[in-house]
């Protein structure tokens, strides 16, 4: 690789899933208009042939890469695909997930923080809240056979991570966690089954940045509602933030959390189905409702030509959810915001109820930590 392009900072999008694809090509697209200076590489293990066409009629600024090694790792992937490209010479690389669509320049003033500085994002106040547990980092760090010293108060969203060639060490020891056995078998369960510690490549990271051995490494937090929208389900970007959005405008990132606008069926299901009972006809027509209304849809929807036969998902189906467009003139902040205030009380209900608690699972914790055991190899 040329020198003077690897030390420019970079934005990697990794995704190895055919059926989320559409989502890598609305981050780039939205980027390129929104990141100019930017470069941008994609990696892909497998890329089908199309898809690097398609990369390949974007310009000098995208390049592709593939590990094929790396296939089917989910956000596992994270620092393997970032040590490879620090291995390749890049000195500074922001990563973005491939759900997340940009609104505005809001990678640039990433660049402004010091090179060891690492940057990543608030989780979503709805899956940081995990029905009442406790949020900060210590529970986790402990969790992990860690020593705590650092206070973190917010949960560590890996949905944009800032990283330069000072951070090896951490990726390494990031990866060598999630590469632990005990680990690996939670991740074969379902995700409200798995210990607080452990449900996925963030909690694992929020553990390190807690930890002892990492204090020295300065971390930045964007905060959620402001220089992102975190939209795990309607009220993951919520009442509060929406309304602050309507005089401050929406957040420069805005993040399809959990099932994503692209997956939605071609048509709505059926609220009167006498196959199943009218309560769960009912929610699947509310969650079908909610991915046509997201936050995400109205700043996708100026890409819609650019990715073709892959953007009918883009369509409203539902006489509501034209409605709900229609009343708000397509408002990223608005046309799903009575969805998102049944959802916020509903939310609250069950947390007071304490009604699907994540588990914090003892038997899951670590006597030693996966970086001593490492060592001591």
């Amino acid at each position: 690789m040329n020198g003077s392009v690897t030390q420019a900072p970079v934005i990697c999008i990794h995704e190895d899933r055919s059926t989320h694809l559409v989502g890598a090509k609305l981050a780039v697209l939205s980027l390129l208009k929104h990141c100019p200076r930017l470069p941008i590489v994609i990696s892909c293990p497998a890329p089908p042939a199309a898809f690097c066409d398609w990369v390949g009629r974007l310009g000098a600024r995208v390049s592709l890469v593939s590990y094929p090694e790396l296939k089917n790792l989910g956000w596992n992937v994270k620092p393997a695909v970032l040590l490879r490209l620090l291995e390749a010479g890049y000195s500074e690389i922001i990563w973005v997930d491939s759900d997340i669509i940009a609104n505005g320049d809001g990678l640039s003033p990433l660049l402004s923080h010091g090179a060891d500085t690492v940057v990543a994002t608030q989780e979503a106040y709805w899956q940081e809240m995990y029905w009442g547990h406790p949020q900060d980092g210590k529970l986790r760090t402990l969790a992990w056979g860690l020593t705590p010293k650092r206070p973190i108060p917010f949960v560590i969203n890996t949905g944009i991570v800032r990283v330069t060639d000072r951070h090896i060490h951490l990726l390494k020891a990031w990866q060598t966690m999630l590469n632990h056995a005990v680990y690996i078998h939670v991740q074969t369960l379902p995700w409200y089954e798995r210990p607080l510690h452990m449900v996925g490549d963030q909690d694992v990271l929020t553990a390190l940045m807690g930890a002892a051995e990492f204090t020295d490494i300065p971390i930045v937090l964007l905060q959620r509602g402001v220089d992102i929208a975190q939209c795990f389900g309607p009220s993951g970007f919520t009442p509060a933030e929406r309304l602050r959005g309507l005089f401050k405008g929406l957040p420069p990132l805005v993040h399809a959390m959990g099932r994503k606008p692209w997956t939605k069926p071609p048509r709505p299901p059926a609220i009167w189905n006498a196959r199943q009972p009218f309560l769960k006809a009912l929610r699947e027509y509310y969650d079908y409702l909610a991915l046509e209304l997201s936050p995400y849809l109205p700043v996708a929807l100026p890409y819609r030509q650019a990715v073709g036969d892959e953007a009918e998902w883009m369509d409203s189906q539902t006489t509501v959810g034209r409605l709900m467009i229609a009343m708000t003139g397509g408002s990223s902040t608005l046309q799903s915001f009575p969805l998102s205030v049944v959802d916020g009380m509903t939310r609250r209900i069950r947390r007071f109820l304490k009604i699907a608690k994540s588990s914090i699972s003892p038997e899951f914790y670590l006597q030693e930590s996966p970086l001593e055991q490492d060592a001591a190899k």
